[in-house]
């Protein structure tokens, strides 16, 4: 409950920080913003869609892509800031993996491990999970797709999934 009240102030406050930064022009005010890890992620999130016609409008207006897009957009700062990998075409990803969704899938997080990404989430069982990870697997955008889950006292299917890059 904590992490995801953390996620929507970050998404708040990352939307804020997009939205004023044509404000923000001048001198010491500038350099710290220009520092800050909100800043770093709408720069993030404006390079991704700068790689692909795919229209910002059409994101920020569904909820659920949105949510997901600044997860991911926080694994990208992460990856970027610790070295870890320095991923492209970001938004051929992002769009792969919204696309293999479905309407069940909810996506906890996202993280990189080296070159490869790791998706946390929850399906509402196996079957759900399976087509999922099938989904992934049909956009041909991954080296390799692998996958675990467990099922939840609830009877969900929790699963990590591992998308090694091209």
């Amino acid at each position: 409950m904590r992490q995801t009240a953390i996620n929507y102030a970050a998404a708040l406050l990352l939307t804020a920080a997009i939205s004023l930064s044509g404000i923000f022009m001048s001198g010491q005010l500038l350099d710290s913003v220009r520092d800050s890890a909100f800043y770093r992620q709408s720069q993030i999130i404006g390079s991704i869609f700068s790689q692909e016609d795919t229209s910002l409008i059409q994101v920020a207006t569904d909820t659920r892509a949105r949510n997901n897009l600044f997860k991911f957009a926080g694994a990208l700062a992460n990856a970027y800031v610790s070295f870890e990998f320095i991923p492209y075409n970001e938004m051929q990803t992002f769009t792969a993996v919204h696309e293999s969704l479905g309407p069940a899938i909810e996506i906890d997080s996202f993280e990189y491990h080296g070159k490869n990404l790791v998706i946390t989430g929850s399906a509402p069982d196996e079957t759900e999970y399976s087509e999922f990870l099938d989904r992934l697997r049909s956009h041909n955008h991954f080296a390799q797709v692998t996958g675990n889950f467990h099922t939840t006292p609830e009877g969900r299917a929790a699963f990590e999934i591992v998308l090694s890059a091209l």
